[in-house]
């Protein structure tokens, strides 16, 4: 007995990275997209059933229905926390390659602490002398008051700046406060630092980078 058959190629693709994960983000707001590259590393053109994302994130993408042999597209993936605290979900492609569907793990941390601006130069400043204070500004963007167990500079230099605040043990729902930071150089050179918030707001501490020259 005779026998005959035609053997087909196996459409395979390629989903990189593996993981995206995202900085910490103001509750109700958007984040600067990031990308994942689906490649067709196979023979066969693939085809793509399905495109989409779980948990507060979102995507965009230029992927065709029919992607070509060689051929990649980019899919942008973006984080709007909607809480505080960690959140996670997975980006999916559905296609006929094998393994289907391939997954990106997303993560990313909600905070309703915004702090403005969110680094200071304090630009030159002679040694042992103090700078004009620069205020930061700290607000709950909670619906619940915002619980502050410390507020403190740390980093590289941290010597070399200072802070006070009004700010308390906890600031009101919508509230702010103000933390004034100085530059007081030890050394002469570059000196950097931050002003670290530690609180219950999601994403603690929350930090503003401190710069400054010694002259």
């Amino acid at each position: 007995m005779a026998l005959s058959g035609t053997g087909t190629a196996t459409a395979t693709v390629s989903l990189t990275p593996s993981k995206l994960a995202f900085p910490v983000q103001l509750v109700g707001t958007t984040s600067t997209g990031q990308t994942a590259t689906l490649t067709n590393t196979g023979s066969v053109a693939v085809s793509i059933s399905n495109i989409g994302s779980s948990g507060p994130f979102s995507e965009t993408n230029n992927c065709p229905a029919t992607l070509p042999v060689n051929a990649n597209c980019q899919i942008q993936v973006s984080f709007q926390p909607t809480a505080k605290g960690p959140a996670s979900g997975k980006l999916s492609v559905s296609d006929d390659a094998a393994g289907s569907p391939q997954t990106v793990v997303l993560s990313g941390t909600g905070t309703v602490v915004k702090l403005s601006p969110i680094g200071v130069n304090f630009g030159s400043q002679k040694v042992g002398t103090k700078s004009a204070a620069v205020p930061v500004q700290l607000t709950n963007d909670g619906t619940t008051a915002l619980s502050i167990s410390q507020i403190a500079i740390t980093g590289t230099d941290p010597g070399d700046f200072s802070q006070t605040n009004n700010c308390g043990k906890s600031v009101p729902a919508k509230g702010s406060c103000t933390i004034k930071v100085t530059f007081q150089p030890t050394a002469k050179g570059s000196r950097s630092a931050k002003l670290a918030v530690s609180d219950n707001g999601g994403g603690s501490p929350q930090e503003v980078a401190l710069t400054g020259t010694g002259t």
